[in-house]
């Protein structure tokens, strides 16, 4: 049957508006709400006051739109029962949290991300240990806490040293017993984080414990937002997270030129590091935390370190693919993106 040139002229209408609408199916449409509603609440599961300080230094806490509150936790999987239980929202966490979640079906996506800069998760190792370089890891006793991005770094490190896990004696400990292993040698050598490392470091100084630098892109430096499937399934949850991504992004970009306010308010306030100490852990971190691309970047290193940790015998049983573990509709939002206060709901 012939098309009229009225209906031509409605189709072509018709075309025309629709490839105008689909271009705006991004983080900042209406498919990610932004409206929070008076009295809405969320509790982010935090490390070391780290997200807190960040929000709070940086001024960015007093313009959120939600009623936010933080409560510590020592390592990502235990951040995530956290969330797992309902006591929290929303996690600060590393890579390997979030495939984790993924494998127990915890129901949680990431929803930011950031990459700082410096050596901020490294190898320290035992007084007497022999560890001079990473190969001097096989056969030696190396503390590994499933589950955390240190546990990714040590298999990076081993993978770039020529290493496999097979080539240590992996020794599973809490994070926060690596710095006591390492001092009575119980363990060889461990990832430690910071301020752990230069808190142990100054313990063991002079003897012949030391840092052990990572191979190129042992340690992937992310510092990841996640949060549970079931708050962001209601739209005013939903639109309080968007709105902590947001000023949780402008926090962390504040750090790089706002480096003596984090070293004395956080580092020597809250972390209670001596000075010298604090200005290490600083330069750990580096000053230029970026916010990455998460289709060409982010989600082909998350997949890596899948692929890494499943190589290794972890995960066993299940196909995990990175693009699962990330909410698509975060993935354009920048600290450019406007807050619900800018928006005006």
């Amino acid at each position: 049957m012939a098309i009229g040139h009225k209906s031509i002229i409605r189709l072509s209408l018709a075309l025309l508006l629709s490839a105008t609408v689909v271009p705006f199916a991004r983080a900042d449409s209406p498919t990610l709400p932004t409206h929070v509603p008076a009295g809405v609440k969320l509790v982010v599961a935090d490390d070391a006051n780290n997200a807190a300080s960040l929000l709070k230094l940086s001024g960015e806490k007093d313009r959120l739109a939600e009623d936010v509150s933080f409560a510590n936790f020592t390592s990502g999987p235990l951040r995530l029962e956290a969330i797992r239980a309902g006591a929290a929202q929303v996690g600060a966490v590393g890579d390997v949290p979030p495939i984790l979640a993924q494998f127990s079906d915890a129901d949680v996506v990431i929803v930011g991300a950031v990459i700082t800069a410096g050596p901020a998760t490294i190898f320290a190792t035992a007084p007497g240990s022999g560890i001079n370089d990473l190969k001097d890891l096989k056969g030696k006793k190396v503390g590994i806490n499933a589950g955390t991005s240190q546990q990714a770094t040590v298999y990076r490190d081993l993978r770039g040293s020529g290493l496999t896990i097979d080539d240590i004696k992996p020794i599973n400990l809490g994070l926060a017993e690596f710095a006591d292993a390492l001092r009575s040698n119980q363990i060889d050598a461990a990832v430690l984080k910071q301020p752990d490392r230069y808190r142990y470091l100054k313990s063991v100084a002079g003897t012949s414990a030391k840092e052990i630098p990572d191979v190129p892109g042992g340690s992937t430096n992310l510092k990841y937002l996640y949060a549970s499937k079931t708050a962001l399934k209601d739209p005013a949850q939903a639109a309080a997270i968007r709105d902590l991504v947001i000023h949780w992004y402008r926090a962390h970009l504040w750090r790089n030129f706002n480096q003596a306010t984090w070293i004395d308010q956080y580092l020597v306030k809250d972390q209670r590091l001596v000075k010298a100490d604090a200005q290490a852990v600083a330069d750990s971190d580096g000053t230029s935390t970026r916010i990455p691309n998460w289709k060409n970047e982010l989600i082909p290193t998350q997949q890596d370190t899948i692929d890494l940790l499943q190589k290794a015998g972890q995960f066993k049983g299940k196909t995990l693919k990175a693009e699962d573990e990330f909410d698509l509709r975060f993935a354009d939002l920048t600290d450019k993106s406007q807050t619900t206060a800018e928006l005006g709901d």
